[in-house]
């Protein structure tokens, strides 16, 4: 799964029944920042960011999907061991694909 950010910053949740994976995708290189700047923060790293996983939800389409926002949840469960959640916070880490 990862978020697409188009070129004119339109932000959409694609390839959603992909539990395996999570990342960023810009169309134009470099634009994360900008777009990204209502529901994620930088994370340690200048490509890394941590993301509201509820804003993540928001822009699945499938928020009343309780078996697909159950898997989402227990995606990021289980990668928090790996630094890759807060679920304290509820945020998630991605990075952003280099293409």
């Amino acid at each position: 799964m990862y978020i697409f950010i188009a070129a004119d910053g339109e932000l959409s949740l694609q390839d959603s029944d992909n539990m395996r994976a999570f990342s960023i995708r810009e169309d134009e290189a470099g634009s994360a920042a900008r777009w990204l700047a209502q529901m994620a923060t930088p994370a340690d790293e200048e490509q890394h960011y941590w993301l509201d996983a509820d804003a993540v939800l928001n822009l699945s389409g499938r928020r009343d999907d309780q078996q697909w926002v159950k898997q989402f949840w227990d995606m990021l469960t289980k990668v928090e061991a790996y630094g890759y959640s807060d679920m304290t916070n509820k945020r998630v880490k991605a990075h952003v694909d280099q293409t």
